[in-house]
């Protein structure tokens, strides 16, 4: 890293969080434009969609999901206690 990003480090440690993201969300548009982004309320009715989604697939048994039990055993021998 430069020595002009390090000194942006701190200044950028004592912003906001959304601050902070926001300036995520530039400095990675800068570095990959791609295609434009979605708007909020398309986000929104995408999650929507996809919980939607996998809700209908666990209603109807498509997925039969995992116990909570099963996911915190997993989690704990992963990662310990």
């Amino acid at each position: 890293m430069t020595e002009a990003a390090e000194k942006l480090k701190p200044v950028l440690a004592a912003l906001s969080p959304g601050d902070q993201a926001a300036l995520a969300k530039y400095l990675l548009e800068l570095i990959d434009p791609g295609e434009p982004g979605l708007t909020q309320e398309e986000w929104e009715e995408a999650w929507v969609e996809e919980i939607d989604r996998r809700l209908a697939d666990l209603d109807s048994g498509k997925d039969p999901g995992v116990p909570a039990e099963e996911v915190f055993r997993r989690l704990r021998e992963k990662y310990g206690s």
